[in-house]
């Protein structure tokens, strides 16, 4: 087993995908939740303009949507990528035969 992990034949990342995904969404949508809120706590100062709170939740939402889809876009590539390399694999162990 320690040989196995050792040679790099095969990687350990695609396996922690899910759980590195998941762990993705659960940080941006507390940093959004976060942004939400904090945006509003700002709307109770005197000293902020007028309308500044709500405008900063709406953003803070809206930026963690499109956080969410780049996340999700980038953990699609990253298993592209790792399936191009399986692929790559497969081929050269055909052309070894």
């Amino acid at each position: 087993m320690f040989k196995a992990f050792l040679s790099f034949d095969s990687f350990i990342l695609p396996k922690l995908t899910r759980f590195i995904y998941w762990l993705g969404l659960v940080v941006i949508g507390l940093g959004a939740l976060a942004g939400a809120f904090g945006a509003l706590a700002m709307g109770n100062n005197p000293y902020a303009p007028a309308g500044g709170g709500f405008i900063g939740f709406l953003l803070a939402l809206v930026g963690g949507v499109i956080g969410i889809v780049i996340w999700r876009i980038a953990v699609e590539l990253w298993m592209v990528l790792f399936s191009i390399y399986d692929v790559l694999k497969e081929i050269r162990d055909q052309r070894r035969q």
